[in-house]
């Protein structure tokens, strides 16, 4: 996950949205989302979707770069089951998402 997010702050299209996240702060709660989802372990509640409807603008185009370069980032440093799930869970959390924001959604 720092791997990607490292790579998010530095992409054209989506670093404009994390400009005034404190991501070192902002870490442990995405790491918690990650691990309930994928491993089940009841770390995170809350509400992912709010935060996104704050971020005026975003189009399917986001969605798409966000999935593209989360499977990205899991490919190049993980396999098997796990890896699989978060992959899957990204593009499903992505349609969802842009449903919810009254966008036509779009996956690569």
């Amino acid at each position: 996950l720092t791997r990607f997010y490292d790579t998010v702050e530095r992409d054209e299209l989506l670093a404009p949205y994390f400009t005034s996240v404190d991501m070192d702060a902002h870490m442990p709660r995405i790491v918690d989302f990650w691990s309930t989802l994928v491993f089940d372990t009841h770390r995170y509640s809350g509400n992912a979707f709010k935060p996104h409807l704050e971020m005026p603008g975003l189009t399917a185009d986001h969605f798409v770069r966000w999935v593209e370069t989360m499977e990205r980032t899991v490919d190049a440093h993980g396999a098997g089951p796990a890896a699989e799930r978060m992959k899957e869970l990204a593009r499903r959390i992505a349609v969802s998402m842009q449903l919810r924001l009254r966008i036509v959604p779009r996956t690569p």
